[in-house]
């Protein structure tokens, strides 16, 4: 039997633990492209945890009538953010209603943006945590970064501070948001394929 290694493991229970918390999946409706259309892909799941869940609410009303234009995956304050496909830093900053983000920029018009970084000291929710909280310590605008790579970590800042912690993931095309719960489920069931691969005897 080929050697189980701890990312399979974690991903394992991440199948595990998020299958029963997920909803019905839906079609995408994004606002300009469907991914499914394109070559872009996430070449890993966003958040390394196997704690992870996904919440499919693309489109949910939000306060002040606007709508929700992201995925959510809910995991531990602290937990690592990786890069869902290699690309350039582009932005890093903190915004009021963001919270601490990174944006990547991808190539071809794609980008990807991660909200809602960590702004705590470690075990608390005092919110006094700083950038060094959020992103990863060498991370920098103009930075090259490849997929799986550290980028940040799964907080509560900005708008988020009276949920739980959890990066929301979003994509656009083109300047376009588009809905990331396909890619991001896509990228999830090739990671539980790869376990199951090599759980088995050869």
């Amino acid at each position: 039997m080929r050697t189980i290694t701890l990312r399979s493991l974690a991903f394992i229970a991440i199948v595990s633990i998020t299958l029963t918390g997920f909803q019905a999946a839906v079609s995408p409706t994004p606002a300009s492209a469907d991914p499914a259309d394109t070559d872009f892909t996430f070449a890993v799941f966003p958040v390394y945890s196997p704690f992870a869940q996904v919440r499919d609410s693309w489109g949910a009303r939000r306060p002040g009538g606007r709508r929700h234009k992201g995925t959510d995956i809910i995991a531990p304050r602290g937990t690592p953010i990786l890069a869902v496909s290699s690309g350039v830093v582009i932005e890093m900053d903190y915004r009021p209603s963001s919270g601490y983000y990174v944006r990547i920029d991808h190539g071809d018009g794609w980008q990807s943006v991660y909200l809602h970084l960590n702004n705590d000291t470690i075990g608390t929710d005092d919110g006094a945590g700083g950038t060094w909280s959020a992103f990863y310590p060498t991370l920098t605008v103009g930075t090259e970064v490849f997929a799986g790579d550290v980028i940040g970590y799964v907080g509560d800042s900005g708008n988020a501070e009276d949920t739980i912690p959890h990066a929301h993931v979003a994509v656009t095309l083109d300047g376009a948001k588009v809905n990331p719960y396909p890619l991001v489920m896509d990228a999830l069931e090739r990671e539980e394929r790869t376990v199951r691969a090599s759980l088995e005897p050869v």
